[in-house]
């Protein structure tokens, strides 16, 4: 069973029927798009799906080499740009805003844009908001409007003043963090600035780096990203879209623990999940050995998601308005 392409939203807001953008984060940079080597070792079914992947997210840090513009350019990619600023941080690499800017404007044709807003993050400064906020005001001299970014724990005078005048912005911060303190900072932040008093979504938000699905049903996200993706089909596993991750690879250490992976289910289960997978264009035996389709079969899953997140009421339920 293969996937539609399906049409690209007219990006209205506020809108009832808004399709919630799942972006899968780093597609090009792990060469799992034509043109890449990753790609080039899948099936026909598996390219078919990379191919209709309809959102992804690639950040600067990475996509700066001229050999991945070349092949997005090629492939005519729409990209969220993320600046890769924490990516960076973390490798000792130092990436400045001129240079940030400048590959903007040499690659404008490959970044994504929503009703002439420009889908592209700030170079945010890693553990300063100052300096993020310096970041924004030195891209927007230098003729480059990005989203500004907001990240969690910071002093919330800076995510007012975003919310007053951006209209599509970005929470980042939270990778690392549980879903139990995830939830505690996002209720507030979501109460407080973000949703009116019916609890409906005063401008466009996207989160950087957000992986669990109760996190992504709870509140209104314009869009969000993940790279777990890869992760998962490195670790030898499949994201089933309503079942979750499905331990398959022979060398996970799962098939150890009876229940845990598909060859410790029982063979009623095990026949189940094989049947299910060929519908789906898929088959155990090359999962549980390939990693090049344990990825396609994920970004298909990424799609599916999409889709079943789109169906859930487009506003904050637990919002309750401060009254002073």
């Amino acid at each position: 069973m293969t996937s539609p392409k399906r049409a690209t939203s007219s990006f209205a807001w506020p809108s009832d029927d808004h399709i919630m953008y799942v972006y899968a984060a780093a597609v090009y940079s792990n060469n799992a798009r034509k043109g890449g080597g990753v790609y080039d070792k899948m099936n026909e079914q598996e390219q078919h799906d990379c191919d209709n992947v309809q959102h992804i997210l690639e950040s600067y840090h990475y996509v700066k080499k001229q050999s991945f513009v070349d092949v997005m350019r090629q492939d005519r990619a729409q990209v969220f740009l993320d600046s890769g600023a924490f990516s960076a941080y973390t490798l000792g690499v130092e990436l400045k805003v001129s240079e940030y800017c400048a590959y903007i404007k040499r690659n404008i044709d490959l970044i994504r844009k929503e009703d002439g807003v420009l889908i592209a993050s700030v170079l945010d400064g890693i553990g300063d908001p100052l300096e993020t906020y310096k970041n924004q005001q030195e891209m927007e001299a230098r003729g480059v409007t990005p989203l500004p970014c907001f990240h969690a724990g910071e002093d919330e005078r800076y995510l007012e003043l975003y919310v007053r005048k951006y209209p599509y912005i970005t929470l980042g911060g939270m990778v690392g963090s549980s879903n139990k303190q995830l939830q505690i900072w996002l209720d507030r932040v979501w109460d407080r600035y973000l949703v009116d008093g019916s609890g409906r979504p005063k401008l466009k938000v996207h989160g950087f780096g957000i992986t669990s699905i109760p996190i992504m049903e709870r509140y209104p996200w314009w869009s969000c990203d993940s790279s777990s993706w890869v992760q998962t089909a490195a670790f030898g596993a499949i994201m089933h879209p309503l079942y979750g991750n499905i331990n398959i690879s022979e060398n996970n250490p799962a098939k150890h623990d009876l229940g845990e992976h598909v060859n410790t289910l029982s063979p009623q289960e095990k026949e189940f999940v094989c049947n299910m997978l060929l519908e789906q264009g898929y088959s155990y035996e090359r999962l549980s050995t390939c990693y090049q389709s344990r990825f396609a079969y994920n970004l298909w899953a990424y799609g599916e998601m999409e889709r079943n997140l789109s169906a859930k009421p487009e506003v904050f339920k637990d919002a309750v308005q401060e009254l002073f």
